[in-house]
């Protein structure tokens, strides 16, 4: 078993810019998301991500880094997507104590 470590887990559902009826995955503003998830992948920092199966529109993001507040700062700063309104993001601490 591994030592247990923090990972950080990007809670994601539509946000207010998205009327009620609208699928999230068909606004303009959805590409900002991606492209966030490429940078985060490009810098290593990507674990996993995608949409929930049972709740459209809802999905997540796991990310390993530094600490809760850079989490934070890239979830709220570096996706646009976010920043603009398509996505909201609730970010939480997940301790791993086992993994594959």
């Amino acid at each position: 078993m591994s030592e247990p470590r923090e990972w950080y887990v990007l809670l994601h559902v539509a946000g207010p810019a998205i009327e009620p009826e609208q699928n999230v995955f068909e606004h303009p503003g959805i590409g900002e998301h991606f492209a966030f998830l490429q940078r985060r992948s490009a810098a290593g920092e990507l674990v996993a991500a995608g949409p929930f199966a049972d709740v459209r529109g809802h999905g997540m993001t796991v990310l390993e880094v530094a600490s809760a507040d850079e989490a934070t700062r890239l979830a709220t700063e570096d996706d646009l997507a976010v920043v603009n309104g398509v996505l909201s993001v609730q970010v939480r601490p997940w301790r791993v104590v086992m993994s594959r």
